[in-house]
């Protein structure tokens, strides 16, 4: 069994103070399992040979047991009988017998015994002695382990000291280090930033300038074309008006010469109407019954009419002429001709009277 001085270096400590950029945990830890196993290894040297010793001893203690029976044996043996007369001599012979084979026995015992206590003394001694050099060996490797475990916790402790202080001076430095790149970056970014702005300002006023020059541009070539399209619609609208101003004068033109022809034709109408006035004046007494017509009624009488005839058959009447005048746009006016006589007799009283009826106005007009 491990003593209980032994427990405190099993396992040993392991608690060191962490610090930034500190000692290597790797190699402290297998340093430590390199010492703990060398450590194992002694005690468990330690232990097989004090097994042994204790081994060696039980078997001591057997011998000895063994040689103690033997011993109470043999002295039974040895003790005389109370009464040799009662022994005969076949016994007594058997008693001496076995009394020198118990001399014997005895002997060899005591040899026996004396050898193997010597041996397991020997050994006894040299297992003694040989587990007090493997307990000193092994105190004096666990004090220079102790005292080697102390130089390195201080060691350890010194060079964490130190790591910790040049971790402290480096964190400073480091710490200055990224503040004054920090600053160059800050420096840096607000240049770039700057001169990026910059440029994205002179991009937009570039851009505002082109949009603007674009768009005036637009704007003229649109005001341009409006204007052309103004123009060309301007001079369409008075191309057109005057083509409709001329075809108006055209028109007006040719209505007022129609109207000059129609109130010529008119006029040739009212004078023809005159002419035939006279004419017809002229025919009345033309129109007069002659006297050989007045016998015409007598002899119908006579064959035996109901009614009387008329006084005289009307001779029929020269159709007068109505001189026309040809117009290139006037149809010419037709020839005014006299109504025929009734045949009853019942002639218009203004016909008989040679009054000429009234011509109508739209005689003498054209037809559209």
């Amino acid at each position: 069994m491990v003593p209980e001085r032994d427990n405190g270096l099993l396992p040993l400590r392991r608690e060191y103070t962490q610090a930034w950029h500190g000692f290597d945990r790797t190699e402290v830890r297998q340093y430590l399992d390199h010492v703990e196993a060398q450590l194992r290894r002694l005690i468990s040297d330690r232990d097989s040979a004090a097994t042994q010793v204790a081994t060696l001893q039980r078997e001591l203690e057997t011998a000895r047991g063994e040689v103690a029976k033997l011993q109470d044996r043999v002295d039974e043996l040895m003790k005389p009988p109370e009464r040799l007369e009662d022994l005969d001599e076949r016994m007594q012979r058997t008693v001496q017998l076995a009394n020198a084979r118990a001399e014997e026995v005895t002997k060899r015992a005591q040899v026996a015994a004396e050898k193997h206590w010597a041996s397991s003394t020997e050994a006894s001694t040299k297992l003694r002695e040989r587990y007090q050099r493997l307990v000193e060996e092994l105190d004096k490797q666990a004090e220079a382990l102790h005292s080697e475990h102390e130089a390195a916790l201080k060691e350890t402790r010194a060079e964490v000291q130190r790591l910790t202080v040049e971790a402290a001076q480096r964190r400073e430095l480091l710490d200055n280090e990224a503040e004054r790149k920090r600053r160059k970056i800050e420096r840096d970014f607000d240049a770039k930033i700057t001169a990026e702005r910059t440029a994205h300002e002179k991009l937009i006023a570039d851009q505002r300038t082109a949009s603007k020059q674009q768009a005036e541009r637009r704007i003229a070539e649109a005001t341009a074309e409006a204007k052309r399209r103004l123009d060309e619609a301007t001079t369409e609208a008075k191309r057109r008006l005057d083509e409709a101003t001329t075809q108006a004068a055209q028109r007006t033109t040719a209505a007022t010469r129609k109207v000059e022809r129609l109130a010529e034709i008119r006029e040739q109408a009212r004078k023809n109407l005159a002419m035939a006035d006279e004419v017809l004046s002229r025919s009345e007494g033309l129109l007069a019954a002659l006297p050989a017509e007045s016998v015409i009624p007598s002899a119908s009488k006579l064959v035996g009419g109901d009614e009387p005839a008329p006084a005289a058959a009307a001779t029929p009447k020269p159709k007068p002429e109505v001189v026309s005048v040809d117009s290139p746009t006037t149809p010419a006016s037709p020839t005014v001709k006299p109504k025929p006589a009734p045949a009853n007799g019942n002639a218009d009283p203004k016909a008989e009277n040679g009054t000429p009826q009234p011509v109508s106005q739209s005689a003498g007009k054209p037809r559209s």
